[in-house]
């Protein structure tokens, strides 16, 4: 009993949704997200060296409205408003640059650091390089020489050199120089080891609104704000770009790792009830599992087959001998006895009968004559048991007269 019911549950139909549930289970639960030893990233959330919530709460002491963005990028998004992006560890997707870069056409500001390869790079036709720790502020190109101008460029050098340098992303081979556009571009300029100079922060007009481009954001951190240097840059920062204190300074989290969708249970709930491709998807594994309780599923108990024992050759003959000796099967038992005869020795006698056979071999072997006799009246003819055994001895001898 305990042995069918250990049967039943490791049917199919039970072990495999099993099993199913149990790696979709781990997949969807097993820990994810950022992980390292040194927590580098530029996030407001972090009271850290490297982290920005310094920044953030200078800003927000200075008067500017400073939120966080803890979902992604999706149109229509604010115009009014200014993006920070600061470097995150997960590249925004290229729905979401299309989204931001909307927004910047009609009036919003970015302020971001793209690496080379990104979405938001490829979108800019800008991208920041490795680190070259020989950079050191000299000059900025600046359409006029005012005030603000000259603020800014004095921040920049009390806040230190630039590790990092803008190049653009190359249309082609042919692109050796670096080509930005001069009437819609303002740079600011570090010298390199080779004497050239490099753009450090670029402002770029486009459409109505603004994108502050930076190669190195290491001003930003925690460690450079504290001594005020890098909080002048990057208040100088934003004034330069125009950044009227009464909109919003959105400082994006949700790439840095933070948001309710960032877990791995809240993305793929997103991704397979959120989406069309997903719903899909959800709708064709729960058909699967309907036609797998279908098949696997018999509404009638199977009934057991019954075995057939089979006889041992030996047990077969003494089963017939005791059948034919029940019903005193004399003249069945001779027709056998006679039809293995014939099988060893044909005589040329083809399908006739198994008299005409008898006659035959009397006629061929004389000196079995007699016993053929014998055998073609226990054909025909009951025969008790005494001298029915007398019809093996006649077929021994035939057997020994045949083949001496």
């Amino acid at each position: 009993m305990a042995e069918r019911r250990v049967d039943w549950w490791l049917r199919p139909v039970i072990v495999l949704p099993v099993l199913g549930a149990l790696l979709l289970a781990a997949v969807i639960f097993s820990p994810g997200g950022y992980t390292s030893s040194v927590d580098a990233r530029l996030t407001t959330y972090s009271t850290t060296p490297f982290g920005t919530r310094a920044l953030y709460d200078v800003l927000g002491r200075l008067g500017w409205h400073v939120v966080r963005q803890r979902t992604a990028f999706r149109a229509p998004m604010d115009s009014t408003g200014t993006y920070l992006i600061l470097s995150p560890p997960y590249d925004p997707s290229a729905t979401e640059v299309s989204a931001l870069l909307d927004a910047v056409r009609r009036g919003a500001t970015i302020v971001v650091s793209p690496d080379a390869g990104s979405a938001l790079a490829d979108s800019l036709r800008i991208r920041r390089t490795r680190f070259d720790q020989d950079l050191e502020v000299m000059r900025s190109d600046t359409a006029d020489a005012s005030d603000t101008a000259r603020a800014f460029v004095a921040a920049v050098i009390n806040a230190g050199g630039f590790s990092r340098y803008l190049r653009p992303v190359a249309t082609s081979e042919r692109d050796t120089e670096p080509v930005f556009p001069p009437d819609t571009t303002t740079l600011l300029r570090v010298r390199a080891d080779s004497g050239r100079l490099r753009p450090a922060v670029m402002t770029r007009k486009l459409g109505k609104g603004t994108a502050v481009i930076v190669a190195e954001l290491g001003f930003v951190r925690n460690e450079n704000v504290r001594d005020t240097t890098g909080m002048i840059l990057a208040v100088r920062l934003l004034e330069r770009a125009g950044i009227d204190p009464s909109h919003r300074l959105v400082f994006d989290e949700y790439h840095q790792g933070f948001g309710d969708a960032t877990s791995m249970s809240g993305v793929i709930g997103e991704a397979l009830f959120g989406t069309p491709v997903g719903r899909a998807a959800v709708q064709a594994l729960i058909a699967g599992v309907i036609l797998l309780l279908a098949v696997g599923i018999r509404p009638v108990a199977p009934r057991e087959r019954p075995s057939i024992e089979r006889r041992s050759p030996l047990e077969h003959v003494g089963a017939l001998r005791l059948a034919y000796e029940q019903i005193h099967a004399t003249r069945l038992a001779t027709s056998r006895l006679v039809r293995g005869l014939r099988r060893r020795h044909p005589l040329g006698a083809g399908s006739v009968a198994d008299d005409a056979y008898l006659s035959l071999l009397a006629q061929r072997v004389p000196a079995a004559a007699g016993d053929a006799a014998l055998l073609q009246r226990a054909l025909t003819t009951q025969m008790s048991p005494p001298d029915w055994v007398a019809v093996g001895g006649a077929i021994d001898h035939i057997e020994r007269a045949i083949t001496p």
